[in-house]
């Protein structure tokens, strides 16, 4: 069985399971959400060789402090959103820099310290604790950010295959092409114009949102590559076949979710 065909089956199972839980269970949503941040932190720790406590404070930093807050104190859900508001600018600044990072790499590189290393985690797994609030604020809204993430990901891969002939950052990843690329914020485009005609949403602003969200997509895909160079391996694990680790998977949703969040709050949508 060749890669593609692992790919597609592998999709075809996790996006009708992904789809049904936004749709029926917030709570199952929610264990997905956070079942995924966990493997990805397991595989940042095995890329970045950092301390494996570190992973596990970080872990309880963002996943545990928060629901004990709400749930224990009985600290409202408006003082949680406050608390989660400064994480959201943190994790859009993360990501700016970031964008500086992956095109000046190697000559720029993530900072090796355990400190360092942990901040990184936690930026870098922040976002998705947004994903449910999304959820819960609008089906509509987390699927749009889904689909431009997911389209991003397909069109830059088959565009890629049949047009790629100029390396996007060739220190970095040998399959990302500006063409694939430019096909990708392409399907984007026509995604959330679907998406739009769908909802009965004439705001323009959207096909902005859907552009920037879409660009970020791909820095989280050159940014885990970083770690994958800086490691020697080519996957950051093999947990879903054709598609590699869970890093691999949502690498472009961890940076596309803050930026999505931040534009949609900016723009009024």
């Amino acid at each position: 069985m060749n890669e593609l065909t692992k790919r597609i089956l592998t999709a075809s199972i996790l996006v009708p399971l992904v789809l049904f839980l936004i749709f029926k269970s917030q709570i199952g949503f929610l264990i997905l959400v956070g079942i995924g941040g966990v493997i990805v932190g397991y595989e940042f720790t095995k890329l970045s060789k950092m301390e494996p406590l570190l992973l596990w404070l970080v872990m309880a930093l963002i996943f545990i402090v928060p629901h004990a807050l709400t749930n224990i104190f009985h600290i409202s859900h408006y003082s949680i959103t406050m608390y989660l508001l400064p994480l959201l600018y943190l994790s859009t600044a993360f990501w700016f820099k970031n964008l500086f990072l992956v095109f000046n790499y190697p000559n720029k590189k993530p900072k090796n310290t355990e400190l360092r290393k942990a901040t990184n985690l936690f930026l870098l797994i922040t976002p998705l604790t947004f994903l449910p609030i999304l959820q819960t604020q609008s089906v509509a809204i987390i699927l749009l950010l889904l689909f431009i993430v997911w389209g991003a990901d397909s069109f830059a891969y088959f565009t890629g295959k049949a047009f790629g002939k100029h390396k996007l950052a060739p220190n970095l990843s040998g399959g990302k092409t500006i063409e694939g690329v430019v096909g990708g914020l392409i399907g984007v485009l026509l995604i959330t114009g679907i998406w739009m005609f769908v909802t009965e949403n004439t705001n323009y602003g959207f096909l902005l949102l859907a552009l920037i969200t879409g660009i970020f997509s791909v820095i989280g895909d050159l940014y885990e590559s970083i770690y994958k160079r800086e490691a020697g391996v080519k996957d950051s694990g093999n947990i879903l076949p054709g598609h590699g680790g869970m890093f691999d998977r949502l690498d472009g949703l961890l940076a596309a979710t803050p930026i999505f969040s931040i534009v949609l709050i900016a723009l009024n949508l």
